[in-house]
């Protein structure tokens, strides 16, 4: 792999620029244009095995930090992501497709392959899309699919679908607030992680920053006292707990080369 750098994912909202990772032809929901169409019941994960990073949102911290590293993104508006693998390869799904047993599957996995996107002119409307190019979507329907629409009316899973990302998107919110409050106060620091298999082999892993603790420890009372009544010094701590996670990356790594 040239470039080791993590994957830079994010849950786009908009329509400018690529579409979101995971999304090759999002398309909004229509009763017309998906009259037919439904998607297959699947708990196949093959389309996250090829990359490094996914995006979280802060109400996953807890439970991200006992699997994975949280990193925040080297962009403007920075965002967490766990880290899967060292490389451009997910350690978490296997041959089969399926996400390791009892490791934490990422929200923005499990909503796959529907998301809001803000596909008008105006940029001022999120449409819950599908992407028709994932393998469970079929556009004519058929045998064992689950449809989209019953009687000229979102069925189920187009309404389970719709609270999910509904969900999703308003936790999205909060934790871009969160990122907002850390960033403003100096708490990230660039990092690149350089690691050394057990064979011998190394690999450098760049891109991404963490909260640095001696920048927390050198804040101000009032700050600590804003960040303790926000709720917000409980997602620090579990993203620091989380670099005990680059181990079990470095031992799966280790395995893999053998």
């Amino acid at each position: 792999m040239p470039d080791r750098n993590v994957a830079k994912a994010a849950d786009k909202t908009s329509a400018a620029g690529s579409s979101p990772i995971f999304f090759q032809t999002p398309r909004p929901l229509d009763i017309k244009y998906h009259a037919k169409s439904g998607v297959l019941p699947s708990q196949d994960f093959s389309f996250a095995t090829e990359t490094n990073s996914i995006p979280i949102n802060a109400i996953e911290f807890v439970e991200a930090a006992k699997h994975y590293p949280i990193i925040f993104t080297h962009t403007d508006n920075p965002i967490p992501a766990v880290i899967l693998g060292l490389e451009r390869q997910n350690y978490f799904v296997d041959s089969k497709g399926k996400w390791k047993m009892d490791a934490y599957i990422p929200a923005y996995v499990r909503k796959y392959p529907f998301i809001f996107m803000d596909m008008t002119e105006t940029h001022k409307q999120l449409l819950l899309c599908i992407d028709e190019s994932a393998p469970q979507f079929k556009k004519a329907g058929g045998k064992n699919t689950i449809p989209l629409y019953e009687n000229d009316k979102p069925s189920a899973i187009t309404l389970q679908a719709l609270e999910f990302c509904t969900a999703y998107h308003n936790h999205y919110i909060v934790t871009r607030q969160f990122c907002q409050a850390i960033k403003e106060a100096d708490l990230l620091e660039p990092t690149q992680s350089n690691i050394k298999l057990a064979n011998g082999r190394e690999i450098s892993l760049g891109g991404f920053q963490v909260i640095d603790e001696k920048k927390l420890n050198a804040l101000s009372d009032d700050k600590i006292l804003e960040f303790h009544k926000k709720g917000w010094l409980p997602l620090i701590y579990f993203s620091l707990m989380s670099a005990s996670c680059w181990k079990k990356l470095v031992d799966i790594a280790s395995k893999l080369e053998n």
